[in-house]
């Protein structure tokens, strides 16, 4: 049922990839979705502010939440990691 839909741009996709390497060190699948929810978070906090607060101030949000907090805290170890080698 997980059917691959073809890529809008192709080039972004390559263009995420190489982000991820840049930002965490490599760019491994999982790495590169966890940069896809970051990024997609941190532009709607930055667009919406009202929308997200609004979003994780919802009990059934709340484990939602606190897994975007986890990756988002992951991805920046992974950058300290990076920048300190």
């Amino acid at each position: 049922m997980n059917e691959s839909k073809p890529l809008l741009v192709p080039e972004v996709d390559e263009l995420l990839h190489k982000f991820t390497e840049l930002l965490t060190g490599e760019a491994t699948e999982e790495r590169v979705e966890m940069v896809k929810v970051w990024a997609l978070y941190t532009h709607m906090q930055k667009a919406m502010p009202p929308l997200v607060q609004h979003w994780g101030s919802e009990p059934a949000h709340q484990e939602a939440k606190a897994k975007i907090r986890e990756i988002v805290e992951q991805i920046k170890q992974w950058n300290q990691e990076k920048n300190n080698r």
